[in-house]
């Protein structure tokens, strides 16, 4: 069996993963980092968001300020450069959101990775985690038809679903089900260029779609992504009623079905909507855009009263901007909101694992109850715990890591003004 050694090794190349591996590379480690699919970005591009959320305080004047490190500018101004939104735009109730091209993005992710040294494993999966004194000395993957044994000194778990700590046998956060997931399609031949004018037609037409055709009530809520109308193409997001679950293959189901329902669903559509009488589906993104699964335990579990009462804590590693937003099986979302102008602190020991030393936790991973994962979970966000980790995880004392997490806490706070 091949054997490779690393520093640190990043499980999951999303928003979190490549953020991750980059501010550790920075502190020259060596970084391997590993990624299920055969793409970089996780649902950023594979299930084509679309939109950065969380990067901006909440406000209602004009100019919204970034959240997080001059790592999260630099990021922002780098991927605005290569795309045609250059601002974010006011979404919704003073929420700025910046709209991307997913293939943009990619190209983005996978030319700052081999910039800064990164090792890149597509297409592999841990298969197994091996522990000795309390720590990862070992796990397997399969990349390919070959299995590797990779030596870490440290691991950081961006995966989305605690993969590492369920390979472990690590006590997780989890949930019988979770938000629904929504799937997004790409359309072209529009006749529309108001995306308001565009929604409001949607609306209208699956409201009696829905009714006539006893399809699920959550396809009322077909919209078009923000931002996505140009150059007579749009990406559309449609919900999902069906139950989310931490199973695979219950997943893997879901979005075969939903592939289905967009195909039977889209034909009535360009019947009924005048600007979308010569459209075609051009792409159905392919995978599912699933928000939450289940998360490591930390150290510290972050909870909904830190959210809503934008508690500050010294250890505070990441500044979240975005409310608890959660969407439900008949489409509606429920947003719960904190003051504008302000956010919560979440603290280091969300990132570090209760049970072993050498394990840290980013994005969709990190340790926070359902409710706070609820806000926690944009791109926005898992940009800052990405970073945040990296950097924590190249610490090889206790002393070190504490000064590391003062050093993150002061740039956080002060590293922007």
């Amino acid at each position: 069996m091949i054997s490779l050694e690393a520093d640190v090794v990043i499980v999951g190349a999303g928003i979190a993963g490549c953020s991750a591996a980059i501010a550790a590379a920075k502190e020259n480690k060596k970084v391997l980092i590993i990624e299920k699919s055969d793409a970089l970005g996780g649902n950023a591009t594979q299930s084509n968001v679309g939109t950065i959320c969380g990067a901006y305080y909440r406000t209602f004047f004009e100019y919204p300020r970034i959240v997080g490190y001059s790592f999260s500018t630099a990021f922002l101004n780098k991927l605005t450069s290569l795309s045609v939104e250059k601002a974010p735009k006011n979404y919704h109730k003073g929420l700025y959101i910046l709209s991307y091209e997913w293939s943009i993005l990619q190209s983005f992710l996978e030319m700052e990775l081999l910039a800064n040294g990164i090792r890149i494993m597509k297409s592999s999966e841990i298969i197994r985690v091996d522990t000795k004194m309390n720590s990862i000395n070992r796990l397997i993957i399969t990349s390919g038809q070959e299995s590797l044994e990779i030596l870490p000194k440290a691991v950081i778990d961006c995966s989305g679903n605690g993969i590492v700590s369920q390979l472990a046998g690590l006590e997780r956060i989890a949930s019988p089900s979770y938000q629904s997931a929504s799937q997004i399609f790409r359309v072209r031949g529009l006749l529309s260029d108001s995306e308001f004018s565009l929604n409001m037609s949607l609306k209208k037409a699956m409201s009696m779609l829905v009714k006539k055709n006893n399809w699920p009530l959550s396809f009322t809520y077909l919209s078009v992504v923000p931002g996505s109308l140009k150059n007579k193409q749009a990406d559309f997001k449609i919900t999902f009623p069906d139950t989310i679950t931490d199973f695979d293959g219950t997943n893997n189901e879901l979005y075969l079905k939903g592939r289905t329902s967009i195909e039977t669903v889209f034909p009535f559509l360009t019947e009924e909507v005048e600007s979308l009488r010569s459209a075609s589906i051009e792409n159905i993104f392919p995978k599912l855009g699933i928000r939450t699964l289940q998360r490591s335990k930390g150290k510290y579990i972050l909870t909904e009263s830190d959210v809503l009462s934008c508690k500050k804590m010294e250890s505070g590693i990441a500044i979240g901007t975005w409310p608890i937003e959660e969407w439900q099986s008949d489409g509606n979302v429920s947003m719960e909101y904190f003051e504008p102008d302000d956010g919560y602190m979440i603290p280091a020991d969300c990132l570090i694992s209760f049970t072993l030393d050498n394990l840290y936790f980013a994005g969709k991973n990190i340790s926070a109850t359902t409710k706070a994962i609820a806000s926690a979970r944009v791109m926005g966000t898992c940009l800052q715990t990405g970073y945040a980790a990296g950097k924590i995880a190249t610490c090889e004392t206790s002393d070190g890591q504490k000064e590391m997490i003062a050093l993150l806490n002061k740039e956080l706070l002060f590293g922007n003004e």
